[in-house]
């Protein structure tokens, strides 16, 4: 049997590293779920907040304030269109 010794450091550091790279797959998994799922046209605000990476609604509200993010509102739910979360991700992508 083979023994491989890190030091503490490095092994923070490659595990950190790991976590960046599934988090970007599962982000890009979702992504692609989205653009095969043609029959919804809406998402709710936390898949919206989770493919943005953005943790504040106050943030969602600057986009929805500033007409970056096409939304509809009924009631006190608030529903984002599929696309232009699609758009604002590829327009973020290119830069």
């Amino acid at each position: 049997m083979e023994i491989i010794v890190f030091e503490k450091d490095t092994y923070y550091k490659m595990m950190s590293d790991l976590m960046a790279m599934f988090k970007n797959a599962i982000k890009e998994a979702k992504l692609e779920h989205l653009k095969q799922k043609d029959e919804i046209d809406w998402i709710n605000t936390d898949e919206a907040k989770e493919l943005l990476n953005i943790k504040s609604k106050t943030k969602m509200q600057q986009l929805r304030s500033a007409g970056e993010i096409v939304f509809t509102k009924y009631g006190k739910k608030i529903k984002y269109s599929k696309k232009s979360i699609l758009e604002i991700l590829n327009k973020h992508a290119k830069l």
